[in-house]
């Protein structure tokens, strides 16, 4: 047996704690900085505010320079100066099981039907459908299948209308018994033709039922009227509050990038600590470790937030010379643009790059906007041998679209022609695509009928 030594030379990116920690403050959102913050500064007893935090209460007539920035300009709070800076009206409202079971318990039923009852409610999907068959019901409760159905139908009776129906066209009915003089044409329509006016067939109703296209239209209004989704008002989706990372004003002529750097806590070395390190901390002891590396950790802390609002702002930058023409015009002109350029710009990694906009926001006249809406494909090949980017196509049909006689819309084949004649080359599958993540339905669909 030979044994040789070789001896190999390769290149390692060797991901060091310092490093690793440093990418993980560049990749936080707002919200998840404060929250790191907050877990640093009582993990590490070196770090204290560099301001003592205030509470200032403001007089009704009292408005910061702050405030009055926002999205829509109507905002009268720091919590509220923001796209959705909405309050959460959901937190005030009781959820949805408790609510029918308030209206059960006031009824004067036996034990037995309270029981079902409460099983009927629990079983309740998020828009108050019933998804349960009665049959499984009442072997699960061992009771009457009868009986089940009784206390289904006083459930149903409940507020809000339509609850506990097994099925949409159940939901409608339950809805019009509330209703004096009841057409006999809106049941029929209920009953038979629901799939029809979802598909915007209206003069085979028409032709089926032997009315006019106007009659069917007023039942549809009729219809339309209803609650499809009884529960839907008292889900409790919390609130997305947003707070923008950047803000672009123009001022004049000229525009103004401003890293929002006011709204996150300032934070330093408590110099009561620096002071025991003088003299080789000879005081400190065995403590002296301790401390030394709390103060390192608190240093490299400050130094890794200083540098993920420097590379911030390198980025906007960038973002905003190649989209230059979106800032002034809006957002037709926005161009292809990848993070493979904004990193070759500035001599970085993509990685980099993509954690830097990952969570970050962008207010400017236009509205608010998450970083990444600005980076889009070039697969869209203008005729003037230009590229287009997919949410200038987007917006284009989007405008197409609203602009066309809602009698006679436009087919895709004939939105994919007048983007060509907007030299915007597409294929009509490509239009169809675009079109429903724009939520736009068929041609079809959106045809209206006088």
């Amino acid at each position: 047996m030979n044994m040789n030594m070789n001896m190999d030379m390769t290149q390692k990116i060797i991901m060091t704690p310092q490093l690793e920690y440093s990418l993980k403050i560049l990749k936080l959102s707002y919200e998840e900085l404060i929250d790191f913050l907050q877990e640093e500064m009582l993990s590490n007893p070196i770090l204290e505010y560099n301001e003592p935090k205030e509470v200032k209460l403001k007089m009704n007539n009292e408005e910061s320079e702050g405030d009055r920035l926002s999205y829509n300009h109507d905002q009268k709070g720091d919590d509220e100066g923001y796209t959705n800076g909405i309050p959460d009206m959901n937190s005030y409202k009781t959820d949805l099981v408790s609510h029918l079971k308030l209206q059960l318990h006031i009824l004067d039923l036996p034990e037995k039907m309270i029981e079902i009852g409460e099983f009927l409610i629990e079983s309740l999907d998020e828009k108050g459908y019933l998804k349960i068959d009665i049959k499984d019901v009442a072997k699960i409760l061992c009771v009457d299948e009868d009986l089940v159905n009784q206390v289904c139908q006083k459930i149903q009776k409940f507020d809000p209308p339509g609850i506990c129906a097994r099925d949409l066209k159940e939901c409608l009915k339950i809805q019009l018994e509330d209703q004096k003089d009841i057409k006999k044409e809106l049941i029929e329509l209920i009953d038979h033709h629901l799939e029809a006016i979802g598909h915007n067939e209206l003069p085979r109703i028409s032709k089926a039922m032997g009315i006019t296209i106007s009659e069917v239209q007023a039942l549809i209004k009729e219809i339309r009227k209803l609650n499809p989704k009884p529960g839907r008002g008292f889900q409790r989706d919390l609130t997305h509050y947003i707070r923008p990372d950047i803000i672009i004003s123009k001022q004049d002529e000229n525009y103004n990038i401003d890293i929002c750097k006011d709204k996150i806590p300032k934070i330093k070395v408590n110099p009561y600590y620096m002071d025991l390190l003088r003299d080789g901390g000879k005081e400190l002891g065995e403590a002296y470790p301790y401390i030394q590396n709390k103060i390192n950790s608190a240093n490299w802390l400050i130094h890794c937030i200083d540098q993920r609002m420097e590379t911030l702002e390198k980025v906007t930058k960038i973002i905003f010379y190649h989209q230059t023409a979106f800032f002034k015009k809006g957002r037709a002109y926005l161009k292809p643009m990848n993070q493979r350029e904004v990193a070759d710009a500035l001599n970085l990694h993509e990685s980099t790059i993509s954690r830097t906009v990952n969570g970050k926001y962008l207010l400017c006249q236009w509205g608010i906007f998450e970083l990444k809406y600005f980076f889009s494909s070039k697969g869209i090949k203008q005729e003037i041998g230009e590229d287009a980017s997919s949410a200038m196509a987007k917006f284009a049909i989007q405008r197409i679209v609203e602009s066309e006689d809602k009698n006679s819309p436009y087919s895709d084949s004939k939105i994919c022609t007048l983007l060509q004649n907007e030299e915007i080359c597409i294929s009509r599958r490509t239009v169809a695509k675009y079109r429903e993540q724009l939520n736009i339905p068929s041609g079809k669909i959106r045809k209206q009928y006088e």
